[in-house]
């Protein structure tokens, strides 16, 4: 199995592969390229998670809160067939589905500020 590391370099960052340098980046370009990576590794452990994120958006279905736990409308759909069919759900939460609206997950969006004219 192949190491991977990262060093800094001056105003730079490398990215060495088995003690062979693979990417020699400016800090700018190294801090897009780690936002990028952390944004795809999140959305794989969403997959990753996806059974208990269902179930647990299930019960906050069948209970009535209307925040969702996954922007995924496969694992949201997964979530609506176990809130309407799951047996342990309907036996201790009787009384039908409450919320038939979910909304998204809660995400914050980062922007740079708009410049303010006085």
């Amino acid at each position: 199995m192949s190491t991977l590391r990262f060093r800094q370099n001056y105003t730079g960052v490398q990215i060495l592969r088995d003690g062979k340098i693979v990417a020699d980046l400016p800090w700018d370009a190294a801090l897009r390229a780690a936002d990028a990576l952390r944004q795809v590794s999140k959305r794989a452990e969403e997959w990753a998670q996806a059974e208990k994120i269902a179930s647990d958006q299930a019960l906050l279905i069948r209970t009535g809160a209307p925040i969702g736990l996954s922007n995924n409308p496969t694992i949201i759909g997964e979530a609506k067939k176990r809130a309407q069919h799951d047996r342990d759900l309907r036996r201790y939460l009787p009384g039908g589905i409450r919320s038939k609206t979910v909304f998204g997950a809660p995400t914050i969006v980062r922007h740079n500020p708009k410049d303010k004219k006085l």
